[in-house]
């Protein structure tokens, strides 16, 4: 028999591959569902590999006679009618999700002896386990090519309330080619690890009856103390999982599961050019560090935040993003905007203003242009709107216009819950390519709560509009440092932007 996570030939009746220490499958003689038809739709061929939660075979859908992947869930998490409840709200929750990098959830249910299966979509590639195995050590644009599709995968999912807490080499799939594109990531078992971990409503924690969910290797540390996670916990796990792909090792080593988790919640990794010089870049190194730190406000906040600061890297620019991959959103514009500023400085010093230049000359240019038509227009309208000999009255001057970086709003007229939903709108209205409108919402949105991460947001989407807009981005990111003078994005504000210690009445 072969280890079919690596290939290895193993010995008789192992239950762990000595090769790369994953658990085997059972032997599939005397498997109750070998050859038989579950829920009268899917024929069970093969058993394709066994974890903590279950059994993993590949499967016949008889009407469609499509190839099927069925996951059969160990009797043990099947005897409490609270598990079977939350399985079917969970397994709903995971087939809502509806993203080219995630696998396909198809049905779910119980089999006529009470198992609990769910069916997703046969992938035709290889574990991003065997990846590494075969094809280590991989150049640093593939890393980031399938890292970005599996982030990107992570945040749509994030979006929907969907937790993944099991993200592991092996739930990643990489097929060779799709649609004229390589290293296409399929991300597996949304939704699922969270079905059974944490406290049912009005029960009991399935973690008091001796269940540990998720892999200790990748688990972050507030995970493997059993505190309450969020999508955070998952980008930790993505940290790990970035450190094995440029060193081909995991952060911590130990022989046991409680090992793992004590130096997840003890232990700083070493930075891994240290533990294999070369293995990637500063930049990339410094990101893989910054998602791997132990408190979840010291990290990343959000994917889409992870995915900003990925997109910076030097690497980046010799990725060609694959069509199934969620476009690229700027640094911070979703998300911890400080955070994601802050520990891409060195990243973000890398790209030029130059970027711009053409295009704000062309900028120039046409505003020179239109000036001068403009000058000519009210040349030629003055003689038929003036009467020779007369005086004429000088117009009223014109209110003195309030930059909105330098608006304040008092205390007492401000609305965080207003500014709350605006924020959420502008961030959706990002999300579809409209920036204009977003921007509108982060503006009404900032004066209603001027807050320093609002700044931000507002300053990147001006900066995106090159020469154009810096006057506007250097007001706002000016107003972001007043509101929070420790901010981590300062570095990155002073190399985009070295005056804007000035003070804003100034600008």
């Amino acid at each position: 028999m072969n280890c079919p996570s690596c290939s290895t030939e193993t010995t008789p009746h192992a239950q762990f591959c000595g090769a790369c220490g994953n658990a085997l499958p059972r032997e599939q003689e005397g498997d109750p569902y070998l050859g038989q038809v579950v829920a009268r739709k899917y024929r069970v061929e093969k058993l394709l590999g066994e974890g903590g939660m279950g059994r993993v075979y590949r499967a016949n859908q008889l009407v469609l006679e499509k190839p099927v992947v069925l996951k059969l869930l160990h009797p043990t998490l099947q005897r409490d009618a609270r598990t079977v409840a939350r399985f079917q709200r969970e397994a709903k929750a995971a087939s809502r999700l509806n993203h080219p990098n995630s696998i396909d959830v198809l049905d779910f249910g119980q089999t006529d002896d009470g198992a609990l299966f769910i069916a997703m979509e046969f992938v035709d590639g290889r574990d991003l386990h065997q990846v590494l195995t075969a094809d280590w050590p991989l150049p640093e644009p593939r890393v980031i090519r399938i890292v970005t599709q599996v982030l990107s995968a992570l945040a749509d999912a994030h979006q929907a309330g969907v937790i993944h807490r099991d993200l592991k080499p092996e739930n990643v799939m990489v097929m060779a080619r799709r649609g004229g594109e390589s290293d296409v990531v399929k991300v597996l078992d949304f939704g699922i690890a969270k079905i059974v971990d944490g406290s049912p409503e009005g029960g009991p924690s399935l973690t008091r009856t001796g269940f540990v969910c998720g892999t200790p290797e990748y688990m972050s540390p507030e995970q493997a103390r059993g505190a309450p996670l969020d999508a955070r916990s998952d980008l930790y796990s993505m940290g790990v999982l970035l450190y094995q792909m440029v060193t081909r090792q995991l952060p911590f080593s130990s022989d046991s599961a409680m090992g793992y988790a004590t130096k997840h919640l003890t232990e700083d990794p070493r930075p891994p050019n240290t533990l294999r010089p070369g293995s990637c870049s500063r930049e990339l190194e410094a990101l893989i560090l910054w998602a791997l730190r132990k408190e979840p406000a010291d990290r990343p906040q959000t994917a889409v935040a992870f995915l900003d600061s990925l997109n910076l890297l030097p690497a980046a620019e010799a990725v060609h993003a694959p069509r199934t991959a969620r476009v690229p959103i700027p640094l911070g514009m979703v998300g911890s905007t400080e955070d994601a500023l802050g520990n891409a400085a060195t990243v973000a010093s890398r790209r030029s203003r130059a970027h711009y230049s053409g295009r704000g000359l062309q900028i120039g240019l046409g505003a020179l242009v239109l000036v001068a038509a403009a000058g000519a227009g009210v040349l030629a309208f003055k003689p038929l709107t003036e009467t020779p000999g007369r005086a004429v009255a000088a117009p009223p001057p014109s209110p003195a216009v309030v930059q909105p970086w330098v608006r304040e709003v008092p205390l007492d007229r401000r609305d965080p819950a207003k500014a709350a939903l605006l924020v959420q709108d502008g961030d959706n209205l990002y999300l579809a390519g409209d920036r204009a409108l977003a921007r509108s919402k982060y503006l009404e949105a900032f004066e209603a709560e001027p807050t320093a991460a609002l700044a931000l947001k507002l300053g990147m989407l001006a900066r995106l509009r090159g020469a154009e807009g810096e006057a506007e981005a250097r007001g706002f990111f000016a107003r972001a440092l007043k509101e929070s003078p420790a901010s981590p994005a300062r570095s990155a504000i002073r190399e985009w932007y070295p005056e804007v210690e000035q003070p804003l009445s100034t600008r």
